[in-house]
């Protein structure tokens, strides 16, 4: 359990870092980058496809908007089907925070040696892949 925490208190302190260098919460930011890789996409399908409430997100997309990280898009065909484009400083936001994402993973794994760090790497792409999610609260 400890290892598990130290994990945790690790990827908090990034999550603190980022809320402070691009002031969006995580899951803002989880939105606005969704909305970034997919250029255009209407906001039930984010809502479906990551599993975000829309009261939820409703509050996230006017964050975003009011910050002038989105644009709202409607559809000529559909006048109630509303798409979100990212904006160019949404798109200054996201690849800062990607190149956050870089340094901190190069920085989280080169603390080991080469060849304990291709190993672990190994391991924890295994790891994710196999994962049920489902199950990891069950008590076995």
């Amino acid at each position: 359990m400890k290892l598990m925490h130290s994990l945790i208190d690790i990827f908090k302190y990034k999550e603190q870092y980022q809320l402070e260098t691009c002031q969006l919460h995580p899951q803002d930011m989880y939105v606005l980058e969704r909305i970034y890789f997919e250029k255009s996409i209407r906001v039930m399908d984010i809502s479906k496809n990551y599993h975000i409430p829309p009261s939820t997100l409703t509050g996230i997309i006017d964050r975003l908007y009011e910050k002038e990280y989105i644009q709202r898009i409607r559809s000529e065909k559909d006048r109630r089907a509303v798409a979100l484009m990212v904006t160019a400083s949404g798109e200054k936001i996201v690849e800062q925070h990607i190149m956050e994402d870089r340094n901190f993973v190069k920085n989280f794994f080169h603390t080991i040696e080469p060849q304990r760090r291709e190993a672990l790497q190994q391991l924890l792409v295994e790891l994710v892949m196999k994962i049920d999610k489902n199950t990891l609260f069950m008590d076995k």
